[in-house]
């Protein structure tokens, strides 16, 4: 409880009091009444205070006590999220997870979504060699912030569809002081991409092949 804010519910009452030598000592700070007033709207502060925890419980990025409300919204647990037992962090990452995985089909879309889930990713496209498009004895890639091209010589038509995710390394969840749980956490949470694997697999376009590549340590 915040002693600023309980002093705060004090004195607003205490000033609502009649004049008069009475009720003095609800206004003297070391009055009997005083006391019994911190002891009455100590209830109020309460009462103030959640409410103030209510509206950062509402936000899933922010949630402890609610972080169930937002998960069972959400549809988890489910096929690729199994958040019981996980720590918070994954736990509310998997809930805005959800939450954004709207649909698209642009490289970006994907790599947020990766993103959201606490992995660094970076997505390889390939189609064939194309004259006039492709360069000829230069680079065979292209590409802008979120993707890179490769162009293949001898490949076919459909190679356009194959895509490729590189995981540049494992996901890292570690242990904070206020969020995470004492003797049930551990300082470091270490995870193989298999919640984006699964993820990708259900939102990838129809029409394409993915394959996923492990990097770093």
């Amino acid at each position: 409880m915040s002693n600023d804010r309980l002093e705060a519910y004090v004195n607003v009452i205490a000033s609502a009091m009649p004049p008069g030598a009475a009720w003095q000592g609800f206004r003297d700070y070391d009055g009997v009444g005083h006391a019994f007033l911190t002891a009455k709207v100590a209830t109020w502060v309460d009462v103030d205070i959640r409410s103030d925890r209510l509206v950062l419980e509402s936000q899933p990025a922010r949630a402890v006590e609610m972080l169930a409300d937002h998960e069972q919204e959400v549809g988890l647990p489910d096929c690729c999220f199994q958040t019981a037992g996980l720590p918070i962090e994954d736990r509310r990452a998997a809930v805005l997870t959800r939450k954004r995985a709207r649909g698209g089909q642009r490289a970006r879309y994907f790599s947020g979504l990766a993103e959201t889930l606490g992995y660094q990713v970076a997505i390889v496209e390939y189609r064939p060699f194309m004259v006039g498009i492709s360069q000829v004895g230069g680079a065979n890639s292209s590409g802008n912030a979120d993707s890179v091209r490769f162009d293949m010589l001898g490949a076919t038509a459909d190679m356009r569809a194959w895509w490729r995710i590189r995981v540049l390394g494992p996901r890292v969840t570690w242990f904070k002081v206020g969020i995470s749980t004492l003797g049930q956490d551990p300082l470091a949470r270490i995870s193989r991409a298999e919640d984006l694997e699964c993820l990708l697999g259900r939102y990838q376009p129809a029409h394409s092949f993915l394959t996923m590549s492990y990097e770093g340590e």
